[in-house]
C-alpha cells in the first residue's frame, strides 16, 4: 500500500512538473537585471517582466504561452545548477525514544519517496507511536516538500528526530 501510494505520489507530481513545462510556468528563471525591473504573472499564468525605459514608460513582453505547448520551456539560464536526483540520507537524530534516520529519493528537485533507516526504539509503545506518526510525517513532506511540517500529537519525539533527519537529507540533496 505505501509503494503503491508513493507511485501515485510520483506520478502525479511528474505529470504536474511536465504541464508546468509545457505551459512555460515551472522553471522560468527571472532575474531582476535593474532595480526598476519587476516581475508580473500574466493573465495566461506565465512570468513576464517590466521594464522602465530611460523616458519613463513601461514595456511588457508578451505574456502568451508558447504556440508547441508538447515541447518544453526554454531551459534555465546555464548559471543555473541543475535539479538534484539520487538518494541522500539524513543525519541520525538521537531522541529519547531512539534514533531516527530517513532516506529521501529525490527526482529533479522534487523529494518522491521517503524510507526510514531507523525509527525509534524497538519497544511496543514506541512501535506503536512510530507507525501511526510515520506514515502521516512521511506524506506531510511528500506533499508540502519541506521538512517543516508540523507535530503529530502523541508522537512530538518521534515527529522532532523525523523532521530534523529530513532537514539534513534535504540539505545533502541541495534541496534546502
Amino acid at each position: 500500500m505505501k509503494r503503491n501510494r508513493a507511485a501515485l505520489v510520483t506520478s502525479v507530481s511528474t505529470a504536474m512538473l511536465g504541464a508546468g513545462w509545457a505551459a512555460g510556468v515551472v522553471g522560468t528563471a527571472f532575474a531582476a537585471q535593474d532595480p526598476a525591473s519587476t516581475a508580473t504573472l500574466g493573465a495566461a499564468g506565465t512570468q513576464s517582466s517590466s521594464v522602465e525605459t530611460s523616458t519613463g514608460a513601461s514595456t511588457f513582453p508578451s505574456a502568451a504561452p508558447s504556440a508547441s505547448a508538447s515541447a518544453p520551456a526554454a531551459a534555465a539560464p546555464s548559471s543555473a545548477p541543475a535539479a538534484p536526483s539520487g538518494t541522500f540520507d539524513g543525519a541520525t537524530t538521537q531522541t529519547r525514544y531512539g534514533n531516527y534516520q530517513v532516506e529521501i529519493t529525490v527526482a529533479a528537485g522534487t523529494i518522491t519517496d521517503i524510507s526510514m533507516l531507523q525509527s525509534g526504539s524497538s519497544d511496543g509503545t514506541s512501535r506503536q507511536i512510530s507507525g501511526y506518526a510515520l506514515p502521516r510525517l512521511i506524506s506531510a513532506v511528500l506533499h508540502k516538500q519541506t521538512a517543516n511540517v508540523g507535530y503529530v500529537s502523541g508522537a512530538s519525539y518521534t515527529t522532532q528526530g523525523f523532521e530534523t533527519s529530513v532537514q539534513s537529507a534535504m540539505q545533502a540533496a541541495g534541496l534546502a
